[in-house]
């Protein structure tokens, strides 16, 4: 044979499709009543042809969707492209019948499409052929592309020429993928549980990847402001709100974040749903955030840090309380404190008072001399400046193999085991 022969071959063996209704979808391996025929039944279908020339109209037969890693939703009543290949059916499909995510059924559709000999199904949908039990919801909407005049940057003369739709992946029930792009700056949303036509921050569960415009810009429109849940968008400063001591001084966060008012074009993350959780599980799951400017956490009610280990704030200064940056309360340094009660306890155990030049001891208001017994004037008797000597010396100190000095457990009973701060002995900090 020659090459120009075999060419000619390839060139006029056309692949034909044809149309066919869904009969029974197949979504695992004990759907499928044959699993000897099929290893991996998911997304299998039977199907009936619908006006074709292949000799199996009166049949049903099962197909496998045509593409390898893509298969769209599909159910019972809806219209699918079928082909034959090499003894093999494979579909293509649903078929896009009214361009509504939940609804794809044959416009077509009558009792005589399932066969002229069949008894009615009661439990099959008269008008539409799918399931009486299809969780139908006419209310779920199809996602569109709103105009904006501020991110397209298209005048009004050559917008219905010049602009340009986004790739959408869609599922039955309010969820779907964005691949767009607003001029030449792409976006990422993926959206689910979602009541309206575009992706909301108000509603349902959105990830959204931007390049250009603020939150305000890509969600709300001109007339619309989005605020975080900690902050109350009225005119009075919250106390509590997310940037409330950050630096700037800003009384809220900067939702206009990336506004293109600014001239800068700004790349954003924004995830925001009724609850998220993070969790890194395996033994090897850290969590890492990291800023290279401000990390700000803020909560309507209660923040709480719990963890079994040991934790670690390693900061320039720590304000407890926005007002602290004043920094008009210090926090007392422990070990500090003990040495300067201890130096005071020792000064007053050994003072003495002088009668007529001879030193004499001073007493309680029994006579008996401070810091060698018990006063017997309270009903609950106090510890002797001896005793309390004791009881501020310094703590047991350690070393380790790698030279790192250790303290124990010992001394004054108000120093924490627990909690610890860094000496006054920092140069970089802010004072």
């Amino acid at each position: 044979m020659g090459l120009k022969r075999f060419y000619d071959d390839i060139a006029t063996k056309a692949i034909e499709f044809n149309l066919a209704l869904v009969n029974k979808v197949f979504i695992n391996n004990v759907d499928y009543p044959n699993q000897d025929e099929e290893k991996n039944s998911s997304q299998i279908i039977e199907i009936k042809p619908l006006k074709t020339t292949l000799p199996t109209i009166q049949k049903r037969i099962k197909a496998r969707p045509l593409f390898r890693g893509i298969s769209d939703s599909i159910t019972r009543g809806d219209l699918v492209l079928f082909v034959l290949i090499s003894k093999k059916f494979y579909y293509i499909g649903p078929l896009n019948s009214f361009n509504e995510p939940n609804y794809s059924p044959a416009s077509f559709y009558s009792k005589n499409i399932e066969g002229r000999d069949l008894n009615p199904n009661p439990q099959i949908n008269k008008k539409s052929g799918y399931g009486i039990e299809y969780p139908q919801n006419f209310q779920v909407k199809k996602l569109k592309k709103r105009k904006n005049s501020e991110l397209d940057f298209l005048s009004n003369t050559s917008y219905d020429v010049s602009k340009h739709s986004d790739l959408l992946i869609e599922g039955r029930h309010g969820n779907g993928i964005r691949i767009g792009s607003r001029a030449i700056f792409p976006l990422l949303n993926i959206s689910n549980n979602n009541p309206f036509s575009e992706e909301s921050l108000s509603a349902g569960s959105v990830i959204s990847l931007l390049s250009n415009g603020s939150l305000r810009q890509n969600f709300g429109g001109q007339n619309s402001d989005f605020f975080l849940s900690v902050d109350v968008p009225t005119e009075e400063v919250n106390p509590f709100s997310l940037n409330k001591g950050n630096d700037g001084g800003e009384g809220i966060f900067n939702y206009n974040y990336g506004n293109i008012t600014d001239n800068t074009t700004t790349d954003q993350i924004i995830i925001t749903s009724d609850k998220i959780t993070f969790d890194a599980r395996s033994d090897q799951g850290d969590f890492t955030v990291s800023s290279n400017r401000n990390i700000n956490f803020g909560a309507k009610r209660n923040f709480t840090l719990n963890n079994s280990g040991y934790s670690v704030i390693n900061s320039g200064n720590i304000y407890l309380g926005e007002p602290a940056k004043s920094k008009k309360e210090p926090v007392v340094l422990g070990d500090e404190l003990r040495k300067m009660l201890e130096d005071i306890t020792k000064i007053l155990k050994n003072a003495h008072a002088l009668v007529q030049g001879v030193p004499v001891p001073l007493t309680d208001a029994l006579g008996a001399p401070l810091g060698t017994s018990k006063s017997v004037a309270l009903e609950s008797p106090i510890l002797t400046l001896t005793e309390i000597v004791t009881q501020l010396e310094s703590r047991t100190e350690t070393e380790d193999d790698n030279g790192n000095i250790n303290y124990g457990k010992d001394g004054p009973n108000f120093l924490s085991h627990h909690h610890y701060i860094e000496q006054n002995n920092r140069s970089n900090n802010e004072g």
